[in-house]
């Protein structure tokens, strides 16, 4: 959720297309994404009168960035909607599972993340390429394996990132909404009011700034953001331990709920969505040998600030651990402004986000309906897309168990499917190699299939009104 200088968290064209042309010009948009999270450049477009263009990239300027600064874009990039649900994950698995599984997934996302930049240098100079994405290394990868054009192989990528941002847009629907109800009855407890009704008001703010089209206001959203995300991250540290027994017995928290791991393992792949990050930040460096090592480090900051963060709430709440941790906090000013500060940051991300979706929908859908102005087509294209996340989430209000969903059906195959088969496909690696390879694809591959599966099963008995978390099909958890 947060916005860093450089290319964005899901999407990669970095290879230019020619879209059809009108009173627009032509486009050629350069389309790159982070996955879980969220930030913008401003890409020109002859004769674009709105002075706006849908190619995204993580950066306003053309300069490039010193290891410090990629350093704080990737950790940024990794901290948000996902980062605030931790501590309910870990409430799941409890303290004595939770954190070393956490360690494992972090581990093995890390690794992909190595597997992709590999993939990248060696398609590069075999195919002259510079400047690559996630899509064009999977692309190049399906070529070079093949002997095909590796279509298919961008496309799979463009859909799981279509699924996995209109997800987040969905899950920024009850995040805010959510908060906002906490607010309002901690310190009106007679209004009782309707989730639904606050999704409908938001939904009236969320069109508005969907239609924000000028690249330098989005920016300053950016900047926004940023300073809310950090400054609500430091209230919600400070009312932990302000509210926080560290003297009580915590043995009763060691053990959780193993059918509670398959949401879990969603909840945490989607924490760690930040794979399609990494080869922009690389490519806008001044010494982009030096990005490998920096990741390393930048991963293992993030772990341990994932692993306090996440037990530290768990102490705090107990089993009473809200799916958004800021749901847990009570009536005052420390409270409240944490609430509102990470609220403010994911409405300021959404139009970021929505841009994604946008761009890679904008051209099967102008050649759909060629006869239509492109203005008209982007119109109607960001209006049903909007409903579209609107209607998601009156649908399913249960924000972790769609975090929980997105994370496994989408962000586990970006995050722990895609690269390694890439890394088989360009290197045909030893056995030691392949072995390792099709371990982690073997385990994304299982936890997108029982985390999906738990996760739609869970998402059926919370709206039938039957106990979650529990067995097959809607049993009750054990007891802690």
């Amino acid at each position: 959720m947060s916005f860093s200088n450089k290319e964005h968290r899901p999407s990669d064209r970095s290879r230019p297309r020619t879209r059809s042309s009108d009173s627009y010009g032509i486009r050629s948009p350069l389309l790159n994404h982070s996955g879980d999270q969220d930030s913008i450049e401003l890409s020109s477009m002859k004769n674009d009168p709105f002075n706006r263009s849908l190619s995204i990239k993580r950066n306003l300027k053309d300069d490039k960035i010193y290891c410090f600064e990629a350093f704080a874009h990737f950790l940024k990039g990794n901290i948000g909607s996902g980062f605030l649900s931790i501590p309910y994950a870990i409430s799941l698995a409890g303290l004595a599972v939770g954190p070393p599984l956490l360690a494992l997934i972090c581990g093995m996302s890390l690794y992909c993340m190595l597997l992709i930049l590999k993939c990248a240098d060696k398609l590069g100079r075999k195919y002259d390429q510079k400047n690559m994405g996630y899509g064009d290394v999977v692309e190049l990868a399906c070529k070079d394996y093949f002997n095909s054009d590796g279509k298919v192989g961008r496309r799979a990528v463009d859909s799981f990132l279509i699924l996995t941002q209109l997800g987040f847009c969905s899950i920024y629907f009850i995040f805010i909404s959510g908060n906002i109800k906490t607010v309002v009855e901690n310190y009106y407890p007679e209004m009782q009011i309707n989730m639904k009704v606050y999704l409908v008001v938001l939904l009236v703010f969320i069109m508005l700034t969907s239609f924000v089209w000028n690249m330098k206001a989005l920016a300053v959203f950016s900047v926004i953001g940023n300073v809310c995300i950090f400054t609500g991250l430091g209230v919600v540290l400070v009312y932990i331990f302000m509210n926080t027994d560290f003297t009580e017995d915590t043995s009763n928290l060691i053990h959780g709920n193993i059918g509670s791991f398959p949401i879990f393992f969603g909840m945490a792949i989607y924490s760690y969505e930040g794979i399609g990050l990494v080869l922009p930040l690389r490519n806008e460096m001044v010494e982009p040998e030096k990005f490998p090592r920096l990741v390393i480090i930048a991963m293992f900051v993030l772990l341990s600030l994932q692993i306090i963060f996440g037990s530290l709430g768990f102490l705090c709440f107990k089993y009473d651990t809200a799916a958004i941790i800021t749901f847990n906090m009570k009536k005052g000013v420390v409270g409240s402004l944490a609430q509102l500060a990470v609220s403010l940051c994911v409405y300021l991300t959404y139009p970021l986000m929505f841009y994604v979706p946008v761009d890679i929908l904008m051209v099967p859908a102008k050649e759909r309906f060629p006869e239509c102005h492109s203005f008209n087509v982007e119109f109607w294209l960001r209006v049903i897309l909007v409903m579209l996340t609107f209607m998601f989430a009156v649908l399913i209000p249960h924000i972790e168990l769609f975090i929980a969903l997105i994370g496994a059906l989408a962000s586990s195959s970006l995050a722990l499917i895609f690269p390694p088969m890439a890394y088989i496909m360009v290197f045909r690696p030893a056995l030691r190699e392949r072995s390792i390879c099709m371990l982690i694809m073997l385990v994304g591959i299982l936890g997108t299939v029982i985390g999906t599966t738990f996760a739609l099963k869970d998402i059926v008995c919370a709206l039938s009104g039957s106990p979650v978390g529990g067995g097959w099909p809607c049993q009750p958890p054990p007891e802690h």
